[in-house]
C-alpha cells in the first residue's frame, strides 16, 4: 500500500514539474518578443526622427508634370450652319373680277418683271370707257356754251347800260333847263338800275351753271379714271423677275376680287439665315464679307446684310442674314449651307482645356514653371474650341505649362 502512494506522489511531481516548465518557456518567449518589439520600435523612431531631421534642414518642393507649348498663329475665321432664303416671295391676287381668258405661264416658268402673266375678260368695260368719254366731250362743250352765253349777256347789257346811262343824262338837262317832267328822269334812272342789276345777276347765274358743270366733269373723270384702271387690271403682270412656284387658277375660271392667282419666287440676290454666339457676335458688322457653301460644294462670296440687334430667348444667339448674287439661280430656297466669315489671324496656344485654373478673384489661367523652377501664372483669353484642343491667347510665344498637379501648389512655389 505504501509503495502505490509513493509512486502516485512520484507521478504527481513529474506532472507539475513538466507543466511548470512549459509555462516558463513561454513566459521567456514572450518577454523576448515583447523587447525585440520594443527595439524595432525605438530603432524605427530613431531613424524616423532621423529623416525627419533631414527634410527640415532641406527647402520642400512639390512634383509635377509640366509641358513646353509655342504659339501659332490661328485663323479666326468663323465657321456655322445656316439656311438659304428666298430674297422676295408674293402670293399675287386678283385685284378685279371676271373670267380668265388666258394663262400665259406655267409652273416653274420664269418671269421678267411687268410681263403679263393672266389676261381677265374686258367684257363691256370699254363699252363702259367709251360712254364715260362722251360724257366728258359733252360736258365740256357746255362750259364753252355757257361761257359765250354769258359774254353775249354780258355784252347786251353793257349796251343796255350806255343808253340808260344817256337817256338818264339827258333827262336830267331837259329838267334842269325846265323843259321835261321828273317822270321821265324818275324812268331813266329805274332803267339804268336794271341794267345794272341784271349784270351781277348774269355773273351769279353762270357762275352757279359752270360750278355744276365743273363738278359733273369731276365726277365723270373719276368714273373714267376707275374704268381704265380696272381695264388696266385686267392683265395681270409679274411684279418682279422670278420663279413662278405655285399656280392656283385655271383659263375660263370666275375670280374675284382678291383670289389668289400664283406664287412668284425671287432668288437673286440669295439670303442666308444663321445664327452667331454670344461670343462671336461682336467680331462681325453689316458689310462684313463671308463665303457661302451649300451641300453640292458650290461656294459664293457675299455679305452680312442683317444682324439682330437682339438674342433668340432660348438659344441666346443672333440671327444674322447675308446676301450673295444668285443670277444663275443655284442656290435654291430652303437650302442648308456652310457660312464661313473671314476673320484676321491670331497668335495663341493650343492647350488641353484640363490644365484651365480658376483663381478666387475669378481670373481663368493657367499655372507655368519659369526658368527658377517657380510656379507662375498666365490669364488666358479663349480663342476658339476645337474637338481636340482649346486655343487661348495671352501667354508668352515659349511656356512651360504645368500638365498635372497644379491643383496641389500655389503661385510662388518650387517645383520639380
Amino acid at each position: 500500500m505504501k509503495k502505490s502512494i509513493l509512486i502516485a506522489t512520484l507521478i504527481l511531481f513529474l506532472v507539475v514539474g513538466w507543466i511548470g516548465s512549459g509555462q516558463f518557456s513561454n513566459n521567456v518567449i514572450a518577454k523576448d518578443e515583447n523587447t525585440e518589439q520594443v527595439s524595432d520600435t525605438q530603432n524605427s523612431y530613431s531613424k524616423d526622427s532621423e529623416n525627419n531631421k533631414s527634410n527640415e534642414s532641406n527647402d520642400f518642393t512639390f512634383s509635377v508634370e509640366t509641358k513646353n507649348f509655342n504659339s501659332s498663329l490661328i485663323d479666326q475665321s468663323i465657321e456655322l450652319q445656316g439656311q438659304t432664303i428666298h430674297n422676295k416671295k408674293i402670293d399675287v391676287k386678283s385685284e378685279t373680277s371676271g373670267n380668265i381668258d388666258s394663262i400665259k405661264f406655267s409652273r416653274g416658268d420664269k418671269a421678267s418683271k411687268d410681263s403679263e402673266m393672266i389676261k381677265i375678260s374686258l367684257e363691256d368695260r370699254n363699252e363702259k370707257l367709251l360712254s364715260a368719254k362722251k360724257d366728258l366731250e359733252r360736258l365740256s362743250k357746255e362750259i364753252i356754251l355757257n361761257e359765250k352765253n354769258r359774254d353775249n349777256l354780258l355784252r347786251q347789257n353793257v349796251e343796255r347800260l350806255e343808253l340808260y346811262e344817256i337817256e338818264y343824262a339827258s333827262a336830267k338837262q331837259l329838267i334842269d333847263k325846265g323843259l321835261s317832267s321828273k317822270s321821265k328822269l324818275s324812268l331813266a334812272s329805274f332803267n339804268l338800275a336794271n341794267a345794272k342789276a341784271d349784270k351781277e345777276d348774269i355773273k351769279i347765274k353762270f357762275e352757279s351753271t359752270l360750278a355744276n358743270l365743273e363738278a359733273q366733269i369731276t365726277n365723270v373723270k373719276s368714273v373714267l379714271k376707275n374704268i381704265k384702271l380696272d381695264i388696266d387690271k385686267t392683265s395681270i403682270k409679274a411684279p418682279f423677275d422670278g420663279i413662278i412656284s405655285e399656280k392656283m387658277v385655271e383659263e375660263t375660271e370666275f375670280i374675284s376680287v382678291g383670289t389668289p392667282l400664283f406664287t412668284i419666287i425671287d432668288l437673286d440676290p440669295i439670303k442666308i439665315e444663321g445664327y452667331l454666339s454670344e461670343f462671336d457676335v461682336n467680331k462681325v458688322s453689316v458689310g462684313t464679307k463671308a463665303i457661302i457653301e451649300d451641300s453640292n460644294g458650290i461656294k459664293k462670296n457675299g455679305i452680312i446684310s442683317f444682324i439682330s440687334p437682339s438674342a433668340e430667348t432660348s438659344t441666346r444667339t443672333f440671327e444674322i442674314t447675308i446676301e450673295a448674287d444668285n443670277k444663275d439661280l443655284s442656290y435654291k430656297s430652303g437650302v442648308t449651307t456652310k457660312i464661313i466669315i473671314k476673320g484676321s489671324e491670331l497668335k495663341a496656344h493650343k492647350i488641353p482645356p484640363s490644365i484651365l485654373t480658376l483663381l478666387d478673384d475669378g481670373t481663368v489661367g493657367v499655372k507655368a514653371v519659369n526658368d527658377d523652377n517657380k510656379v507662375t501664372f498666365y490669364p488666358t483669353k479663349t480663342i476658339k474650341d476645337t474637338i481636340d484642343g482649346m486655343w487661348v491667347s495671352g501667354l508668352p510665344e515659349k511656356v512651360n505649362l504645368i500638365v498635372s498637379g497644379q491643383e496641389y501648389i500655389s503661385i510662388g512655389d518650387t517645383v520639380n
